[in-house]
């Protein structure tokens, strides 16, 4: 049975011109799977379909721009360039960052999915091509496209920012955002999308999810930090954080994810023992260098808050029930700290 990402909290139908509208790359050096995969996409419905059989052919076909391809299948083992590789280069074009990607691999290993999800994958697929899971996985992709087609309704209305750095975008510029957005930090190490965090989880047995612990991080005040800031600023502040958190778990190997309203996740190994009180202090230590304690570049100085690490239950094993008591906890010492600090205001 496919189990589709709890980041998805509802099935809801779709136009039926939708998938008429959505433009599709198959990249994949077999050619009876590109035919496969053409051939359920189009009794979906699909049309727009263009393949490539191999990475070359499809930077060619993207950079070209003739097409903006709304979803795209990669294979992750492909000669000269494969598809972990041409994942990163798609990621770079700032028109990419956020189209689903989604990779085809006969490989199991869990290297090769952690390199793929870390050059940007949105989710995978194994081979041989199961039909029922590429069904749900083309509804993902739909509910995703359906999200950007809205997002560039809005940034037609709405005035784009611009840090006004030679000329370039900023990777916030793109669409105004609202403080309970899980927004996609990009640039920083071992950083990924929440959406992609969840489906790296899923598609995980019950004994390889067992393995994992998460631990949560809250920026302090962060309400009031995002109403005395822009929404460049507010984005830049997270990337800092974020990668405040990579520097002092790094040698852990987390996959970290933000989660909106202030909050990031960390996926650590399940072995990994954390002194919370002295992991509080070293971010504190690393923000300061960042400038965004005692900065001026800041509107107010920028704390973060950890919780407990907390492990995955073999008996009760979805990865968003794990994150939920991660934040629990996060939250359980954030109200903590404030009783604390009141207390000895008034002592």
């Amino acid at each position: 049975m496919t189990t589709l990402p709890i980041v998805l909290k509802q099935e809801g139908c779709f136009p039926e011109a939708l998938e008429a509208d959505m433009a599709i790359l198959v990249v994949d050096d077999d050619r009876n799977i590109r035919t496969l995969i053409e051939e359920i996409l189009r009794s979906d419905g699909y049309e727009d379909i263009q393949c490539a059989e191999s990475g070359r052919e499809a930077l060619e076909l993207i950079i070209a721009g003739d097409e903006r391809f709304s979803t795209i299948f990669l294979d992750i083992q492909m000669p000269e360039m494969d598809g972990i590789e041409l994942c990163g280069h798609i990621r770079a074009l700032p028109e990419y960052r956020q189209t689903p990607i989604i990779m085809l691999t006969s490989m199991k290993d869990k290297a090769h999915v952690d390199a793929a999800f870390m050059q940007g994958a949105t989710d995978y697929m194994t081979k041989p091509i199961d039909i029922t899971e590429m069904h749900a996985r083309l509804r993902v992709a739909q509910m995703l496209y359906e999200e950007q087609m809205r997002a560039r309704e809005a940034q037609n209305r709405e005035a784009n920012l611009r840090l006004g750095m030679e000329g370039n975008a900023h990777p916030a510029s793109d669409t105004q955002f609202e403080f309970a957005d899980p927004v996609i930090i990009y640039d920083v190490p071992r950083v990924i999308g929440s959406t992609e965090m969840e489906n790296y989880l899923h598609r995980m047995s019950h004994v390889q999810r067992f393995m994992f612990s998460a631990i949560a991080f809250q920026i302090d005040r962060p309400e009031r930090l995002f109403s005395l800031s822009t929404p460049v600023e507010f984005y830049d502040i997270l990337t800092d954080v974020a990668e405040a958190i990579f520097e002092n778990t790094r040698q852990y190997d987390p996959m970290i994810s933000y989660a909106g309203e202030g909050k990031f996740i960390a996926v650590l190994p399940r072995t990994v023992q954390l002194d919370r009180d002295e992991l509080e202090a070293e971010l504190t230590l690393t923000l300061r260098e960042f400038g965004l304690i005692g900065g001026d570049t800041v509107p107010m100085d920028v704390t973060v808050s950890a919780g407990d690490v907390v492990k995955m239950s073999m008996f009760d094993s979805t990865p968003q029930k794990m994150f939920n008591r991660a934040l629990v906890s996060v939250s359980k010492e954030r109200n903590t700290a404030r009783r604390a600090s009141v207390n000895m205001m008034f002592a």
